[in-house]
């Protein structure tokens, strides 16, 4: 018997950078894709991370993304009289060529066959903290999952509850019902514990890890191994 029935799961919710492919492939392109806009791109940056301390895992009201740009915004120039220039800005300096680069992405190898297994034992759920876009479909995964949101679509960034309790709420289902995998342990880990979900945490990392998370897994063969069968 896997974790998975062990703890009672009905769905299993997923991160999607760093979770479903390696990380360090996104990062490595947006660096050279946001060399030209550097001051933006560090100030952004900056910003998201101002806004996950500031908020941390306080449960606030839903909001939305209109609502979180707007927010963005006035930290970054001080009024939201250029919110129109600041959306223009994220997306021609961000957000597009996120969307472009991500088409050359290579998943985590077993990734595909280890999410077909467990969809057909699990609902499947996947809640990032960026847009979502194409980049299940680039991965080859899109038609596997029933709810495909990102974090920003509720106001919220991680790790904040708001995002996970919203997911919950769209699937009728309790927080520990849900296992959510990630590998922040910071946004995902501690995020989802945070809002009640039981949690696994993808590291592969050559050293030991320390995680609050209830599991720990290396490569998809292993989460296969020990989770879902």
């Amino acid at each position: 018997m896997g974790k998975a029935e062990e703890w009672g799961i009905r769905a299993i919710a997923f991160d999607i950078d760093g979770t479903l492919y390696p990380k360090w492939q996104m990062d490595v392109r947006l660096a050279a894709a946001s060399i030209l806009h550097l001051p933006f791109s560090l100030r952004y940056n900056r910003i998201r991370q101002r806004i996950r301390e500031e908020d941390g895992m306080k449960d606030i009201p839903v909001s939305s993304l209109e609502a979180l740009r707007r927010r963005e915004c006035i930290m970054m120039y001080g009024t939201d009289a250029k919110l129109d220039h600041f959306i223009g800005k994220e997306e021609r300096v961000l957000r597009k060529p996120w969307e472009r680069l991500f088409r050359s992405i290579r998943p985590f190898p077993g990734m595909r066959s280890c999410l077909e297994e467990a969809s057909e034992k699990y609902r499947l759920a996947v809640l990032s903290d960026f847009p979502i876009g194409s980049k299940l479909k680039a991965l080859g995964v899109e038609d596997l999952f029933e709810y495909k949101a990102s974090a920003e679509d509720s106001g919220a960034l991680k790790p904040s509850p708001v995002p996970f309790r919203v997911m919950l709420g769209v699937l009728g289902l309790e927080p520990g019902e849900v296992l959510y995998v990630g590998d922040s342990e910071r946004k995902d880990i501690e995020g989802a514990s945070n809002a009640g979900l039981r949690t696994a945490l993808i590291s592969t990392s050559s050293h030991k890890v320390y995680s609050i998370a209830d599991t720990v897994f290396s490569s998809w063969d292993e989460f296969r191994d020990t989770i879902i069968r």
